[in-house]
């Protein structure tokens, strides 16, 4: 049994009973990025790229990554010259992204709901393919932006239109979301979980357009320039507006 679903699963501000072991396993089956079927890796390699350069990182910026699954991203922001600090909930998670990528300044463990961090230390936080996982994403973003500095840039990263559907579990007989998204989400309803999130929306991008996607282009233009690749990719999803992710830059309230 399925059930197809495009509005929030759960209750906005309510939180999952047992989020820190759910996220905690959940890590533990992260696949390592040199792993990942070609398609998949240029596709997501793509979407990192843009998420760096959304943020225009300066050498020696502090970053925190919020959920850094597999560690990759905070290494891509490593390169360009930032201070990065990779937190995620479960332990094995983040020893598993400190093996794949050592030179990432630092690893933590954390709970997105109490950054265990001072408030104004960071410049950036990257919340990447994370909020979709949240119940409560208000509180999770104002904590977020507790921990940047004045004018400090958040990058948020969501599946786009998504429909959520739900599975009837073997286990408890009940409804849950697949990849346990529990919200799909549009350019507005992300500027209203900002602006009660203490941040400001400043751009917002739309990339990987599903039909191209299909199509095989990420294998296609995988050498590519990325200017040459998004050029492409707006194009297409103004012509076909099916994009499958969803951008947001966002800046912490004066």
């Amino acid at each position: 049994m399925k059930c197809m679903m495009t509005e929030s699963v759960r209750r906005e501000g309510a939180r999952l009973s047992d989020y820190k072991t759910h996220y905690s396993v959940d890590a533990e089956a992260i696949v390592d990025p040199e792993k990942l079927n070609p398609h998949w890796r240029a596709s997501e390699r793509r979407r990192l790229q843009l998420l760096v350069k959304l943020l225009t990182l300066r050498p020696g910026e502090r970053v925190l990554d919020i959920g850094c699954g597999s560690g990759w991203l905070a290494d891509r922001c490593r390169r360009v010259g930032a201070q990065v600090v990779a937190m995620d909930i479960g332990r094995k998670g983040v020893h598993g992204a400190r093996q794949r990528y050592p030179n990432v300044a630092s690893y933590e463990v954390g709970d997105l709901y109490h950054l265990p961090y001072a408030a104004n230390r960071f410049d950036a936080v990257i919340l990447s393919e994370v909020v979709e996982h949240l119940e409560d994403i208000p509180s999770a973003l104002r904590e977020a932006a507790r921990v940047l500095k004045p004018s400090g840039r958040m990058a948020i990263s969501v599946p786009y239109r998504e429909t959520i559907v739900e599975h009837l579990c073997v286990h408890c007989n009940r409804l849950t979301p697949g990849n346990a998204h529990l919200h799909s989400f549009n350019r507005e309803k992300m500027a209203g979980l900002c602006q009660e999130g203490d941040v400001e929306v400043v751009h917002v991008r739309l990339l990987a357009n599903k039909l191209s996607e299909m199509a095989g282009f990420p294998l296609l233009s995988a050498r590519w320039p990325y200017v040459a690749w998004r050029t492409v990719d707006v194009l297409l999803n103004r012509l076909l507006p099916k994009a499958s992710f969803m951008a947001t830059l966002a800046r912490k309230k004066s």
